[in-house]
């Protein structure tokens, strides 16, 4: 099932990549010859019209193929006026530009459509409160639960965090409900230094709280220290050693800090206690800093506490424009934090990574498909706008230049500059496969 899955989430991000090529030379006028999903020899296929629509054997792929885009190629004059090449440069970059295009937009119909069928967010309940923060001074607990802020009623964590962005240290009035009882709190953010994915420095204002996530096993990964201890799905992990648990954090803070020591685990089983005695095993990390570290992972995942959101269509169509915004600035400034080496190398994958992440992620459910969907369609559309030659970002830079000489360059000069961009592709496709079969050999993940 896991390559039916890879089949169709690459068969439609590349049929919606080569749609836009397609209708885009449709509607400026420029004869399409032949629409292929897949390279290769023709499995099946169908003339309609003067455009032949066929599906070939090789998957990984799809062109557009459209009168006088071949260099060389002798068009009579009646033709002339329909071919690719004779065509203006604003509407041979219009061409080039839709596939890509299309992929970003496909994307944030995807978002649209999650957001409108609703998204899991942690729910509005206190957990980890930092050591002298705001929310500490104002007397908030672990276990209380956020019901308004500013009088603005909170569905869930992402309205806190919301409430906190651009706040520049506005005190808010925080709305609180503990057991049956509800208090106000007014408490005033501070800014703060947090790292972002890359380990890199931000400012941000907080008042030091994160969601609750109760310490219970949501998931026991096989051929880990918590599967020989018989950890299962559902247990409740409510003390190690002498700590009793009220987080997961609280939980991962003593596991982390015990790599290869035997730590003693009370668990809560269907109502009864269960004793357990479980080592951590060793893993090296690097820390947001750079540094290398060592921890301890018994290998389990949390049960999480959240809460289904649904937005209506007001809200859901920005949230999914916003939503493809943020994954593709993110996009962008991974590529650049790879050349910078901030990014290791390592973590390019190859079609072996896709195969397994698209069967991993279905295997999980249709939302985080089709989100993975969405995001490789973002990848794609934007990995294909790199002035590569052969890349549609290569054929644009070519256009660019165009443009600038008023004239074409040289059939010649474009074959050599897309032999390079071939190579160049060739070889980062080497390096990522390289990269999925040593992860398939060593076990590891994505670092």
């Amino acid at each position: 099932m896991i390559i039916v899955y890879a089949a169709i989430l690459l068969g439609i991000l590349i049929f919606v990549h080569e749609l836009g090529h397609f209708l885009l030379a449709k509607l400026l006028g420029v004869k399409v010859l032949k629409f292929s999903l897949g390279f290769g020899p023709k499995i099946i296929g169908k003339t309609v019209g003067e455009t032949e629509y066929r599906i070939s054997s090789v998957p990984l792929g799809g062109y557009v193929k459209m009168l006088g885009e071949e260099p060389g190629e002798e068009l009579p004059e009646t033709e002339k006026h329909r071919a690719y090449n004779y065509q203006p440069v604003w509407k041979r970059v219009a061409i080039v530009f839709s596939g890509p295009l299309f992929n970003i937009c496909f994307a944030g119909v995807i978002f649209f459509l999650i957001f409108l069928n609703g998204v899991p967010v942690p729910r509005p309940d206190i957990g980890r409160i930092e050591e002298n923060s705001p929310a500490e001074r104002a007397g908030l607990m672990t276990g209380d639960q956020v019901v308004e802020i500013n009088r603005q009623t909170v569905y869930g964590w992402d309205d806190i965090e919301d409430s906190l962005t651009g706040n520049e240290g506005r005190m808010l009035v925080y709305k609180i409900k503990r057991g049956e009882e509800l208090i106000d709190f007014e408490i005033t953010p501070e800014k703060t230094v947090s790292k972002n994915i890359f380990g890199e420095d931000r400012d941000v204002w907080d008042i030091g709280i994160s969601p609750l996530v109760p310490p219970t096993v949501g998931e026991v990964m096989k051929g880990t220290p918590s599967e020989a201890a018989g950890l299962r799905r559902g247990d409740r992990i409510v003390q190690i050693e002498e700590t009793v648990l009220k987080t997961w954090q609280d939980m991962t803070g003593i596991i982390h800090g015990n790599p290869g020591r035997e730590l003693a685990f009370r668990i809560e089983r269907n109502g009864e206690f269960i004793d357990l005695n479980i080592a951590p095993e060793k893993k090296a990390i690097k820390t947001p800093e750079g540094d290398d570290k060592e921890i301890g992972l018994i290998g389990i995942k949390p049960e999480g506490n959240t809460i289904i959101k649904k937005y209506g269509v007001a809200k859901a169509l920005p949230e999914g424009i916003w939503k493809t915004w943020d994954i593709s600035k993110l996009t962008l400034v991974s590529i650049v934090k790879l050349f910078q080496r901030i990014i290791p190398a390592e973590t390019i994958g190859g079609p072996i990574l896709i195969v397994q992440m698209a069967g991993q992620q279905a295997s999980m459910g249709a939302l985080n498909f089709f989100t993975f969907m969405a995001i490789i369609s973002i990848n794609l559309g934007i990995l294909n706008l790199l002035p590569i030659p052969i890349l549609d970002g290569g054929h644009l830079m070519f256009l660019g230049i165009e443009a600038v000489r008023r004239k074409p360059l040289s059939e010649r000069f474009v074959m050599n500059a897309q032999k390079i961009g071939l190579a160049i592709i060739l070889t980062l496709m080497v390096f990522a496969l390289y990269n999925d079969v040593m992860r398939l050999i060593t076990g590891k993940m994505i670092p």
